[in-house]
């Protein structure tokens, strides 16, 4: 009777740890259109997104942000990760999908923006970025 437990938990565990490896973190580097800007400006922000982990790139201070999850909506699951930034006219959303290592943003409501959709470049997060220091 022993041996079925151990298998059960050696395949929980062995999907637990293949989950969490498909989930990120992962580096996304979006050009986000700007108010009155062509299609062709954009604003280029960095994120850092996994699971419960939503955080953008401070170029001036060559680092990482503050967890956004401690105050916006964050998800995760086996097919996607989505961080959501949020105020009473705006929703920005910025959505992996591992499986297809693809990203993209988009936004919902008053933001004067040209585009309301566009795509992330998507990469493992290593943590080269903050190393550079």
């Amino acid at each position: 009777m022993l041996a079925p437990a151990a298998v059960l938990a050696a395949v929980l565990m062995q999907a637990a740890s293949g989950a969490g490896k498909a989930a990120g973190p992962w580096i996304l580097a979006c050009d986000v259109a700007t108010p009155g800007s062509t299609s062709a400006a954009a604003a280029h922000r960095t994120f850092r997104l996994g699971p419960q982990l939503f955080q953008e790139w401070k170029p001036d201070e060559r680092r990482f942000g503050a967890n956004l999850c401690l105050s916006f909506k964050c998800s995760a699951d086996r097919d996607r990760l989505e961080g959501t930034l949020s105020s009473n006219s705006l929703i920005l959303t910025i959505q992996v999908d591992p499986a297809r290592k693809s990203a993209s943003w988009r936004t919902v409501g008053a933001s004067g923006l040209s585009r309301t959709t566009g795509p992330c470049s998507l990469a493992p997060d290593t943590g080269q970025m903050e190393k550079r220091r």
